[in-house]
Order: structure tokens, then sequence, then C-alpha cells
């Protein structure tokens, strides 16, 4: 009886998947959300019952995906099933919300990757060479808009230096791209499940993150390979820009929390704290030195623990 209304549920789960599938393939505007909107079904399936059912809903999309969408179709359900799978058996071992985001990113990560193989191998698709080839023509329309409106065009040089890093950059595009859709993944399925009456773990309060010790130290050895100023173009060099890129972008988080756990204790309202972030932002837009401000904060904050050194007033 139990193993009929698996299967019974199994179809219509099928079903409602299809649904967003399709939706996702001819709806443009749809298919912006559909990242992380089409593992859903795969995570709640799961979740409702075990791995060998999560694992026979994706075998059936896979075939359902080929029908309608042909070879895009299976990297799509290839993609949106490994992550839901990952996700929902963690959520069913009733892991922390830091487990299911760390679990999903490598799963999207992983998927990545064998986008971009699949693309090289079997379409002949090089992402780093169409993406030099797009900025590329970028500099050019560019250029002869310079020249177009009497301006110098050597102005445009920083701008070239600039893009010239972009595709070297890849790695931390993928991963940070990684992150955010199992970010967002989570929210949706936290939300969709939250309403199905599901124990679904959260995130503590932002000002309250704290991110490993190790991370400072990585930190510190992207800074020693920076100033070993390895060749421009090699596999040393890209490894460099990547990981202080990464770390960087760690630190400014850990910097953030403690910026909202000082206005936690100062009982700021929530249009000030905004207001301050927006002003940040704006202000680094012509000075990259307040988000320099915020890293050193998080730096201070992971070696010394200043959160813990300001105390809440009662």
């Amino acid at each position: 009886m139990r193993n009929t209304k698996v299967l019974v549920e199994g179809a219509v789960v099928s079903g409602i998947y299809t649904l967003l599938f399709l939706m996702s393939m001819y709806i443009p505007f749809f298919s912006i959300f559909s990242l992380f909107i089409l593992p859903l079904p795969f995570i709640i399936y799961l979740y409702r019952h075990n791995l060998k059912a999560g694992l026979l809903l994706w075998a059936v999309t896979f075939g359902v995906s080929l029908a309608f969408g042909g070879p895009n179709g299976i990297i799509i359900t290839l993609f949106s099933g490994l992550t839901g799978i990952v996700m929902g058996e963690l959520y069913r071992r009733k892991k922390s919300a830091f487990a299911v985001l760390l679990g999903a990113s490598l799963a999207n990560l992983l998927n990545m990757l064998g986008t971009i193989v699949i693309a090289q191998v079997l379409m002949g698709i090089n992402f780093v060479k169409e993406l030099e080839a797009q900025f590329q023509t970028a500099i050019g329309t560019a250029e002869e808009f310079y020249r177009s409106s009497g301006q110098d065009p050597s102005q445009i040089e920083k701008f070239k230096e600039q893009v010239e890093l972009i595709p070297m950059m890849l790695p931390t595009y993928i991963i940070g791209g990684a992150v955010i859709l199992a970010f967002l993944t989570h929210l949706a399925a936290r939300m969709l499940m939250k309403r199905l009456r599901y124990d679904i773990p959260s995130f503590p309060p932002f000002r309250e993150w704290n991110l490993p010790k190790s991370f400072l130290w990585y930190y510190i050895v992207a800074i020693v390979l920076t100033f070993s100023t390895p060749d421009k173009g090699t596999a040393l060099y890209i490894v460099t820009i990547n990981l202080y890129m990464i770390l960087s972008f760690v630190l400014i988080i850990q910097g953030f929390t403690v910026i909202f756990y000082y206005a936690w204790i100062k009982n700021w309202k929530r249009k000030r704290i905004i207001l301050l972030i927006i002003l940040l932002f704006l202000l680094n837009s012509f000075l990259p030195i307040p988000l320099e401000v915020v890293k050193f904060l998080g730096i201070i904050d992971l070696g010394f623990m200043i959160k813990k050194r300001l105390k809440p007033k009662h």
C-alpha cells in the first residue's frame, strides 16, 4: 500500500516538475527563476520519502526532459535534479542551514563544471573564448564611440585591463554563482516547506554569523602570493587573483556581520542600516576604501572576535 502511495505521489510530482520544466523552456521571464525553482519538487519528494525514491523520480524526469527538451532538457534536469536530491537528503537528515548551503553549493559547482565540459566536448563551445570574444566586441564598440564623439580612446585602456582579467576570474564567478544559487534555492525551499508545515532549518541572524578562522590564514596566503607578482596569465596568477577575490568577499561578509551586530546593540532601525549599506557601496564606486574598511573589520573579528567584546546593553 505504501509503495503504491509513493509511486502515485511520484507521478504527481513528476507532472509538477514537467510543468515547471516546460515553463522554464518556453516562458523567458520564468526561466530567470527556474534555476532555483526546478529543484523544489525533488527536495520535497525526497524529504517526504527517501533517497531511493528521489533517485527514481530523477530517472523518470530524465525521460520527460529528453522528450520535451532534447539535450538541453537533459542538462537542465541534471542540474536541478542533483541540487534537489542533495538538498532534500540533507533536509531529511536534519542538517543545519549552513550544511545545506555547502552541499547545494558543491552540487551547483559540479553542475556548472559539468555543463562547461559537456558544452566543450559535445557542442564545441569554449566558454572562456566566447567570453573573451564578447568582451573584445564590447571594447571595440566603446573605442568607436570614443572616436566618433571626439574623445581620447586612450581613456579606455584602464577598462581594457579590467576586461582582460574577466576570463581569468571565471573560477570566482562560477563559485560565487554556485553559492548564490544555493542560497536562493534554500530560501525558496524553506518558504514552500514551511507552508507545508515541515521543519526546515533556518540561518541564524546575520549578526551572529561567524565564518571559520581558517579563512584568515588563507587570506594571508593569498596576500603573500600577490606580493610574489606571478607572471600574468600563468596558472599561479589565475589561482592568486581568484583566491584573493573570493577571500576578500568572504571577509567583507564577516565585516558586515560586525556592523549588523553593532547596529543591534545600539537598537538602530532597519532603515538606518539599509541607508548605511547603500552609502558604503555608493562611496566605494568612487573610491575603493569603504569596503576595504568593512573587510578590515572582518579580519579583526576573525582574529580577535570583536563581536564578543561588544556587550549589548540590558
